[in-house]
């Protein structure tokens, strides 16, 4: 081999080593490879419970999670702002790594630029005692949104610097003070079970079991609390917004928030408990009466945190409230879904039974249940409900007579699945121009306007079912129509072969029916539905003595063309004799109870050849 091939050969492989030597200085190493697919920073965000920052200029800010709230602990003590801190701790997790650095490739110069001597920022993110995170914020990089990062570990003393992409230090740059929790207070509706507001008059006491229990007025009334009244108190206070903070005693503020056995407060202030059974706390807070209803700002303080206040927000002088505008001004609090029975009682008529069964209402009436009319138990628990209270009369009283309500005119009673019974009684003013309501076991009597009462009607076949008569079409036989005295239609119907068949006067009119209409006709009936049901018989009665159409119904057993059958007989009159009315009465033969019909559901259940014989226009 010549010397020439030997130098070249030696150049080569000292130029591979430098390349090697290169590749393993300024590339990634197979851990570090691994590093930049994990990432410089992971940890688990739910478990941190401390989180300390030390600024260039040494200004401290410690956040403490305390429970479900997180705390300041410097530099000053208060709440902290829990959506910063979940951004600030967001943005810890999230660092998008570029690439590692090494200290050895920058000059001191370019070194001193990436800040990681003097970081702008220290962070440390602990989880009790166990420091789960920490970095360093060094300057602002070339490359748009990122930062020079230092990791330290605790373990080998040395730091490893990254160039990423971060929004973290956006957020550690917002002042300490800013840090504060802007609201007074920072708590779910769902979770207060508890409100007390004390003022000069007196001393107001709302409590509820849980979120989805009914509030209750406990003092100085005991009785429903009005849940769109206090849902708007608990809105005024929960949004009530910190403009600025000072140090109480340098406020001047009287701090009495923490003073919530007391009954009574200053004229010009109010102080609000507020507890929590589900978090087993509760909070006290001051606030001065706003000048007037104009005033959004006024100062205050809390139990809860050692600062003075000046704040604002909306309706503030709505805090200042009575008893009865709390109180809840709607008549009755009634879930139907959860009823079993109703009970209706009046000088007037017999007792009203009524019985829910699966989600379906039924009447007691001669004897027998029978399907009820479900809308109009729906428009009475509804007009129930939704009737509001004209005044509330009294709050104890002696004598019920004045209100007619010592012998009511009328009551009503539902009974809830596993409860006791409900009973509101009705009254009214010897000149019968006022109207009371008051509930048997409550001292509270109820002013009320008699526009409700037709919605709780007395008589029962008014809370009969609207379906007179219900079969199905595989039990039809026979249909038979007939006007007065003319010849009837009687329409044979065979089950099994859904065939048709029809005569009059005893011939044979099968090829003159329309089969379309006949179906329809059956399906009418199979359905019959009435418009009402009449309180008064008499003249009903003796208008159906000769009646205008008779329709009679065969039916069987559903499917079989044999067997025994039975009967169905309805009768229909005009309300006036010998007219053509807007309304008609019917009744189905055998049964007491007398319906109304109109004219145009009735032409539209029979169909129009009905009245060939006899038009009705």
């Amino acid at each position: 081999m010549s010397a020439r091939t030997t130098l070249l050969l030696f150049l080569l492989v000292a130029a591979l080593g430098a390349i090697i030597l290169g590749i393993e200085r300024y590339f990634p190493s197979a851990q570090e490879l691994r590093e930049i697919k994990r990432g410089p920073s992971r940890f688990e965000k739910e478990k941190v419970t401390r989180v300390e920052v030390l600024n260039a200029d040494n200004t401290p800010l410690t956040l403490v999670r305390d429970g479900n709230a997180w705390q300041i602990e410097a530099p000053f003590k208060d709440l902290a702002d829990p959506q910063k801190v979940a951004a600030l701790i967001l943005t810890l997790d999230g660092v998008e790594w570029i690439e590692r650095i090494h200290r050895e490739e920058f000059d001191n110069n370019e070194w001193k630029k990436t800040g990681l001597d003097t970081p702008l920022h220290k962070v440390r993110l602990l989880s009790g005692d166990t420091v789960v995170h920490e970095c360093w914020f060094g300057s602002p990089a070339v490359i748009e949104n990122s930062v020079y990062i230092g990791i330290p570990d605790a373990k080998t003393g040395e730091n490893a610097w990254y160039l990423a992409k971060s929004g973290a230090p956006d957020v550690l740059q917002i002042p300490a003070a800013s840090w504060r929790d802007p609201k007074l207070l920072r708590l779910p509706a769902e979770v207060i079970t508890g409100i007390t507001l004390t003022q000069a008059s007196g001393q107001i006491v709302l409590a509820r079991e849980n979120e989805h229990a009914p509030w209750m007025l406990e003092k100085p009334l005991k009785t429903r609390g009005s849940k769109e009244r206090i849902t708007e108190l608990l809105s005024t206070l929960l949004n009530i917004e910190i403009t600025e903070a000072k140090d109480k005693a340098a406020n001047g503020s009287g701090g009495s928030a923490k003073d919530d056995t007391a009954q009574t407060a200053p004229a010009d202030e109010i102080k609000i408990t507020i507890e929590s059974k589900t978090r087993g706390k509760s909070y006290a807070l001051s606030l001065k009466k706003p000048a007037d209803a104009k005033q959004a700002i006024t100062s205050a303080t809390s139990a809860y945190r050692t600062s003075a206040f000046t704040v604002a927000a909306k309706n503030l002088l709505g805090l200042w409230v009575t008893p009865n505008a709390l109180r809840d001004h709607l008549l009755a609090q009634i879930d139907g879904e959860k009823l079993e029975f109703i009970t209706l009682t009046s000088k007037t008529h017999p007792e009203i039974n009524l019985r829910n069964e699966g989600g379906s209402w039924f009447l007691q009436r001669h004897g027998k249940w029978d399907p009820a009319n479900g809308e109009r138990v729906a428009r009475c628990l509804n007009a129930l409900n939704t009737h509001e209270i004209i005044q509330f009369a009294a709050d104890t009283a002696a004598d019920l007579t004045p209100y007619g309500l010592a012998d009511p005119f009328q009551t009503i009673t539902w009974t809830p699945s596993r409860e006791k019974p409900v009973k509101l009684m009705f009254g009214h003013n010897a000149e019968s121009t006022q109207f009371f309501a008051k509930y048997e076991h409550e001292p509270f009597i109820y002013r009320i306007d008699a526009s409700l009462l037709p919605s709780l009607p007395t008589d029962g076949i008014k809370w009969k079912g609207l379906g007179a008569l219900r079969f199905t079409t595989f039990a039809l036989r026979r249909i038979s129509l007939a006007y007065g005295a003319i010849a009837p239609v009687v329409l044979d119907y065979n089950p099994v072969t859904a065939q048709w068949k029809a005569t009059r006067g005893g011939r044979d009119v099968t090829e003159e029916i329309d089969r379309v209409k006949a179906d329809q006709l059956a399906g009418n009936l199979a359905r019959f539905t009435v418009q009402d049901w009449a309180a008064d018989r008499s003249e009903a009665l003796q208008a159906l003595q000769n009646p205008f159409l008779t329709i009679q119904i065969v039916l069987g057993e559903p499917g079989r063309a044999d067997g025994p059958v039975r009967e169905v007989e309805i009768h229909f009159s005009p309300t006036q004799p010998n007219a053509e009315t807007a309304f008609y009465y019917g009744q189905i033969k055998g049964d007491p109870d007398i319906f109304y019909m109109t004219r145009t559901a009735l032409l539209q259940i029979v169909g129009e050849s009905v009245f060939k014989a006899k038009p009705v226009k």
